[in-house]
């Protein structure tokens, strides 16, 4: 008997570690490592317990770390995906922590933040990965189970909760671990504080969604067993009177149930059912409250260790003697929108770009909790780190909803994608974007969407093909690489037909630009390579299944084929930009290529051109004879030239390149090589050119997830 265990241990050893390392993080839960610090440490046995095991998490990390060295295999990809966002966006709240005022605290949960990406990114890069982590998100299911259970079965157990006042008290609106019989989230269970009815409320909501969602693909005879256990964490749900997790269990479970239903009537009749159930609480005269935007009073006896201010202070405050508050109108979510949010607005900008670390809330609001994910993100990492943090979870629903489609009766990926619902509508008041409960069961969710999508990609063969054309929001992007244009381009050259061929150079601006213009839209379609000049649209091909090590940008494009027009004898004409950028331009040119063949320049006038100007500007280019035609207007000024001109042009190839003359000549530093491949191009341009970069960062970025969601949605019709 021992020896078949140990054959089994053996044979699912990965899967155990990889078990292992997540209970790890898991360990860390109600506690921290400065416990350790504390005058007198240990107090007794279970202050002894839960200082070590706040170490766990530091121990699979190092576990983590060696299995990457290990493999001597890291998948770069996996940077690329929503995880890697992830990990860039807790690096940024972790440099940040330097204007923090106190550097121990966010370098610490900072640290349990990454700790969590760097394990899960090491069971993602090992065999098996999807299956891990699925595994991982179980564990996580069964926490929220038990924890919900054990904390409902913990508050019965005082002395006098079980009886008709506990019931009469919770009809009066009052709630668990807060009023209900005095039993608060101060009350001590086995050395750690208890929980607030938020707490049981997110426990309660994350079970009830996967029975739920369990009932849906299960049998007959397993059906009797979910609809048991739905009713036990469906009614803990509503005794714990959290109404953010309320809301949010009512929008996943209807979208689950929308997906899964057969009929509409089906549909209805769970709707009506759960408008029912929630009849015995006050959910619906908060939900008036909310409506006719009236005052909801509410005179409740509260033991002086809980009382929260009107800021929303859920640390506490003590006082003598037993207390009567007001809560405050629920228009302002408990006082969050007047208090506490307020309060992390100013914190918010005082360091809008990189935020003030980790914790920074705690650190700097006299321990108030910010109480919503974006701003909670926007005070630890500033505006750089939230828009990967949103961009993570964004790519990751994505993802989701996608594979959904692909392979509808997947549980994990309903699950996944219900729970992600119930925590986008609980980070409204919650938050997921520090180390707490909320994260570790929205994390493997992302590394699981990853995981899967890249299986996926692994096996599509055929989508892989060289040159293909990506079709996005009405565009035609070739899914090509410097080498294959230079090909296309000397071959274009050396046939000596009569004709002009035209390569569009650009990325996220020019689809945007695109969508909002439809005439630019015909224009670029009509050229006869789009090739890929930006992360976002590299990062995009890869999602659709191309194989794109990285983008195509006008500047490398041109250094390249300089090099080939050197040996070849090609000759170039510089159509654009101001004439000292050019005189630079082809002095450098000169030096850095012996022998290299310009067959002009010429900088326009900035104004709009008379129809005899732009005559004789195609007679003086055609009259240089060039075998490539570089445009540097800047889009989409350049494409809507050439589309009009290109036929009047006998020149074999045109170029539009933007901004490339500036970045060869020097005039504009270009962004270093690494961080350019690494995707960061448009953060270095931020900084060094604010003026002109900021709309397209700002205003063209959410422009382009929309149509990318958009995209998602028409492709899977």
């Amino acid at each position: 008997m021992i020896k078949i265990i140990i054959e089994k241990i053996k044979k699912h050893k990965s899967y155990i570690l990889a078990s292992f390392l997540w209970l790890c993080v898991w360990a860390t839960y109600n506690t921290d490592i400065f416990r350790l610090f504390n005058p007198g440490f240990p107090h007794n046995t279970f202050d002894l317990i839960h200082g070590i095991r706040s170490l766990f998490p530091f121990i699979a990390l190092a576990i983590a770390i060696v299995i990457l060295i290990k493999n001597k295999k890291f998948d770069r990809n996996l940077l690329k995906g929503p995880l890697g966002l992830l990990l860039i966006y807790s690096i940024i709240g972790i440099i940040a922590s330097i204007f923090s005022k106190n550097l121990l605290q966010p370098f610490y949960w900072g640290g349990l933040y990454l700790s969590a990406i760097i394990i899960l990114s090491a069971i993602a890069t090992s065999p098996d990965a999807v299956k891990k982590v699925s595994i991982l998100i179980r564990i996580n299911w069964i926490i929220a189970g038990l924890i919900a259970f054990g904390l409902t079965v913990a508050f019965f157990s005082y002395p006098g909760v079980f009886s008709s006042q506990t019931f009469q008290q919770f009809l009066s609106g009052q709630r668990p671990y807060e009023t209900i019989k005095n039993v608060t989230a101060a009350s001590d269970f086995f050395g750690m504080p208890g929980t607030r009815p938020t707490g049981l409320g997110r426990y309660a909501g994350i079970a009830a969604i996967i029975v739920f969602t369990s009932f849906w693909i299960s049998k007959k005879n397993q059906k009797i067993i979910c609809s048991f256990l739905f009713f036990i964490f469906f009614s803990i749900l509503i005794f714990s009177r959290a109404r953010t997790s309320v809301v949010a269990f009512i929008i996943s479970a209807l979208i689950i149930a929308w997906s899964k239903s057969r009929s509409k009537v089906n549909f209805l009749i769970i709707t009506i059912t759960f408008l029912l159930l929630f009849l015995p609480t006050n959910f619906y005269q908060f939900s008036w409250a909310y409506l006719t935007q009236e005052n909801l009073i509410e005179n409740r006896t509260v033991a002086p260790s809980i009382v929260q201010s009107s800021v929303g202070n859920q640390c506490g405050q003590t006082g003598a003697d037993i207390q009567q508050i007001k809560n405050q109108s629920v228009l302002t979510l408990s006082g969050r929108t007047s208090g506490v949010w307020t309060d992390a607005k100013s914190l918010f900008l005082s360091s809008p770009l990189i935020g003030r670390g980790f914790h920074a809330d705690r650190i700097f609001l006299d321990g108030q909790h910010a109480h919503n994910s974006l701003l909670h993100a926007l005070i630890q990492s500033g505006i750089i780190g939230t828009l990967f943090f949103a961009a993570a979870f964004l790519l990751s629903f994505i993802i989701l909803v996608r594979l959904f489609i692909k392979y509808p009766k997947n549980i994990i990926l309903i699950e996944s994608i219900g729970i992600l619902i119930f925590f986008t509508v609980r980070s409204i008041t919650e938050s997921f974007a520090y180390f707490g409960a909320d994260y570790l069961f929205v994390v493997p969710i992302i590394a699981y969407a990853q995981c899967l999508n890249n299986e996926v990609l692994r096996n599509n063969k055929g989508s892989n093909n060289k040159n293909s054309v990506i079709n996005f929001a009405g565009t035609k992007v070739n899914a090509i690489q410097i080498p294959e244009v230079l090909e296309k381009m000397s071959n274009w050259i050396k046939a000596k037909t009569q004709k002009t061929r035209w390569v569009v150079v650009t990325g996220m601006h020019g689809i945007v630009e695109a969508s909002k213009n439809p005439e630019f839209e015909k224009n670029i379609n009509s050229a006869d390579l789009f090739v890929p000049d930006g992360i976002s649209l590299v990062w995009l091909a890869r999602f659709k299944g191309f194989k794109l090590k990285r983008r195509v940008s006008g500047a490398d494009l041109m250094a390249e084929f300089f090099k080939v027009s050197s040996k070849e004898g090609f000759t170039n004409y510089f159509y654009g930009d101001t004439e000292e950028t050019l005189k630079v331009l082809k002095e450098k040119l000169n030096v850095e290529f012996p022998g290299f063949k310009i067959a002009g320049t010429y900088s326009p006038p900035f104004r709009e051109l008379t129809t005899e100007e732009d005559k004789q500007i195609i007679q003086m280019i055609n009259q240089a004879h060039p075998d490539v035609l570089w445009v540097g207007l800047g889009l989409p000024k350049q494409e809507n030239w050439i589309y009009k001109h290109k036929d009047e042009l006998s020149v074999p190839v045109v170029v539009g390149v933007g901004a490339a003359f500036k970045f060869l000549s020097g005039k504009v530093k270009r962004v270093p090589k690494w961080i350019g491949n690494l995707g960061f191009e448009w953060l270095w341009r931020l900084f060094c050119e604010p003026k002109r970069i900021w709309k397209r960062v700002f205003l063209d970025g959410p422009i382009f997830f929309g149509l990318v969601i958009k995209d998602l949605f028409k492709d899977y019709e």
